[in-house]
């Protein structure tokens, strides 16, 4: 089957109306799931975008509520978990290949390793990180805060 990979920020505009990325998060995760795809999500991932939201809304109970959402989203979205081999011989190997800040270089390794097929970010610097290793599974180029699909 089919599998995306979205990068924390396209979450945070999919959940959050006042993001200046709302309206394409929106259309982009219902166009996914529309579609068949099995859309992944890294429990790191998962951490991160509740951090963001909590600090962001300043509202505990909406940001259990958007959590209760995700999980409800599945089978269309898929939490994994990274296992030992992921954290102890894939990222170290990605040392060299990937110059990202943390979480973006987890989050660009998660769709390396587990191949994806589609890849989302509205940050252009991982999308040109992995542009320039896969260049065929990343699908938005932002211009001017402006997203482009590929």
């Amino acid at each position: 089957m089919p599998t995306a990979l979205l990068d924390t920020g396209v979450w945070f505009g999919y959940f959050h109306t006042n993001d200046l990325f709302h309206h394409d998060a929106n259309a982009l995760v219902n166009e996914l799931i529309v579609g068949g795809k099995t859309i992944l999500l890294s429990e790191v991932e998962r951490f991160e975008l509740q951090n963001v939201l909590t600090h962001e809304l300043l509202n505990h109970e909406k940001v259990r509520q958007i959590n209760s959402e995700l999980r409800g989203m599945s089978p269309h979205v898929e939490i994994r978990y990274t296992e030992i081999k992921f954290w102890d011989e894939i990222l170290p190997a990605n040392f060299p290949r990937l110059f990202l800040k943390s979480m973006d270089f987890i989050v660009a390794s998660c769709a390396l390793y587990w191949e994806v097929d589609k890849f989302y970010s509205f940050d252009e610097k991982l999308n040109k990180a992995l542009r320039r290793i896969k260049p065929d599974i990343v699908k938005l180029k932002i211009k001017q805060s402006r997203v482009i699909r590929l």
